[in-house]
């Protein structure tokens, strides 16, 4: 008997699959996967297809159904896509405005990966009390003027924790940050009985202990599914390309009207980013997260 479940959680060898309100341990069956190895193939997150038949409290895997959305990374010295969560309608992007200090490049590495894997992003600005505010609409206004929301909470003080309670009724939501920036703090504040680990702060380089391992998906007493990532320290994402890269930074609209269509922004004559960057119509840190992610696709 062939039976539907959501897998919510994985280790080296099982997989907990939610079927219909019940968690079964399950495994997968060897002829699944015959090119690569399948620990590499299903995420949290995926639909399934479960034999219960083959015992009384478990179960195997037999199909992976087609995927609407993926937050995935690119293992190089592999040369393979690891697919961190499935399935997931936003992807929740937590930064902090101090202690490590706001990192624009892992926001912006993260907003590709989730915008190329169809995810709705949000940027979660945390520690909001350890800065000014003036500092903090800098970055508001950035990114609302690009189209995305922000929200701006301190986890620690509980400021901002029901508007984001609010963005997650009924949807699966993964949370994605930079190690240190407070996302099982969120996770805690969000829903104090869950048992999350709080990694505190280096102080000395200003990088938080990796509290989290592996993706795991909670059922929300509201409705709907939290992913907590393990935290982030390089992300290249799956299946970007140089040429078009441009695509996944809205404000380079203005590539259309470049000399080249070939045109990678970065030197050559006629160009209307460039010309828009000069202009001061496209943020300096968003083109130096261009260049950096742009480089790191070279190869």
């Amino acid at each position: 008997m062939f039976q539907k479940g959501i897998v919510r959680k994985r280790t080296r060898s099982f997989y907990y699959v939610d079927c219909e309100g019940e968690t079964r341990l399950c495994r997968v069956k060897g002829n699944l996967f015959q090119e690569s190895r399948y620990d590499e193939k299903i995420a949290v997150g995926d639909l399934v297809e479960i034999d219960l038949d083959a015992s009384e409290d478990a179960g195997w895997i037999h199909k992976i159904l087609p995927r609407k959305s993926r937050l995935s990374r690119h293992i190089p010295e592999r040369q393979l896509e690891q697919v961190i969560v499935a399935n997931a309608d936003q992807i929740l992007i937590v930064a902090s405005l101090k202690k490590p200090d706001f990192r624009n490049g892992v926001v912006d590495r993260l907003l590709v990966a989730g915008l190329r894997g169809d995810l709705e992003p949000i940027l979660i600005l945390n520690k909001t009390d350890l800065g000014s505010e003036a500092e903090f609409l800098i970055i508001r206004d950035l990114y609302n003027d690009l189209g995305y929301r922000v929200l701006g909470i301190s986890a620690k003080q509980g400021i901002g924790i029901e508007e984001v309670r609010d963005s997650l009724k009924n949807k699966i939501s993964v949370l994605a940050g930079h190690s240190g920036v407070g996302k099982s703090s969120l996770v805690k504040a969000l829903y104090p009985d869950w048992e999350i680990r709080i990694g505190a702060v280096n102080q000395k380089v200003g990088k938080g202990r990796h509290t989290t391992t592996l993706a795991e998906m909670f059922p929300l007493p509201e409705g709907g599914f939290l992913v907590d990532t393990p935290g982030v320290r390089e992300l290249r994402p799956w299946d970007v390309e140089q040429a078009e890269l441009d695509q996944y930074f809205v404000e380079f609209e203005v590539r259309e009207n470049c000399h080249f269509s070939s045109c990678s922004h970065r030197h050559e004559p006629n160009c209307a980013v460039l010309a828009s960057l000069e202009a001061g119509q496209i943020h300096p840190l968003r083109y130096n997260s261009y260049l950096a992610l742009y480089n790191s696709l070279e190869n």
